[in-house]
């Protein structure tokens, strides 16, 4: 799934995660990691709302053969606070095998999460 505009509007927020769990249901993803990646997309998404996005943030979505990797790009120029995942971390410390955040060259934030694929194990 390339890189997705999604409005941070709530009915946008639920087309959005509807969109990845058909996408990930067409690639055949067992339904314990099709849940596992919609939670983490739905937390990565809270995070960009807690921290004042408001416009338009890009999603992407790739699934590999151990994993699947989920990158949410937010626009330049957001007030990050020190910790932006805060209490989230809990939740997707369980769910991820890793999750992050990185500037890029014009400003913008990328928050990143990878999800593994128990089953592919």
């Amino acid at each position: 799934m390339p890189y997705e505009q999604i409005s941070l509007r709530p009915a946008y927020v639920r087309k959005a995660r509807m969109s990845v769990r058909d996408h990930l249901a067409d690639l055949g993803c067992d339904r314990a990691h099709l849940l596992a990646v919609e939670s983490v997309v739905a937390e990565l998404l809270g995070v960009a709302i807690d921290s004042g996005e408001q416009g338009n943030v890009a999603l992407s979505v790739a699934s590999f053969p151990l994993l699947t990797s989920v990158r949410l790009r937010c626009s330049p120029g957001l007030a990050w606070r020190d910790d932006p995942l805060g209490l989230r971390d809990r939740i997707l410390e369980r769910l991820t095998t890793a999750v992050g955040t990185r500037r890029h060259a014009d400003g913008g934030i990328e928050l990143w999460a990878e999800i593994p694929k128990t089953s592919g194990w």
